[in-house]
């Protein structure tokens, strides 16, 4: 899912928990429930980020490497393992 898909399907939510803060009086109930809901958008964001980080480091990875075999080569020919 892109950034952008996922910030329009959590738009929803966002705005009732907004809404939800703002209305209600301070300590209540509802402002408890949508800070528990922010947190948990959060930690969705920071699992979401690190899997894009995972993947952009593999496909920066492939992109630097041109290739498995070249990868392979160029590791079995250096100093190190030889």
């Amino acid at each position: 899912m892109s950034i952008d898909a996922r910030c329009k399907e959590q738009r929803p939510t966002a705005d009732r928990m907004a809404v939800a803060f703002k209305s209600t009086a301070p300590g209540s109930k509802q402002q408890a429930q949508a800070l528990m809901t922010l947190s948990f958008l959060v930690g969705m964001w920071a699992d979401f980020l690190s899997d894009e980080a995972r993947r952009m480091d593999k496909a920066l990875a492939l992109e630097t490497c041109g290739s498995a075999v070249t990868c392979g080569e160029s590791l079995d020919n250096s100093p190190q393992h030889n």
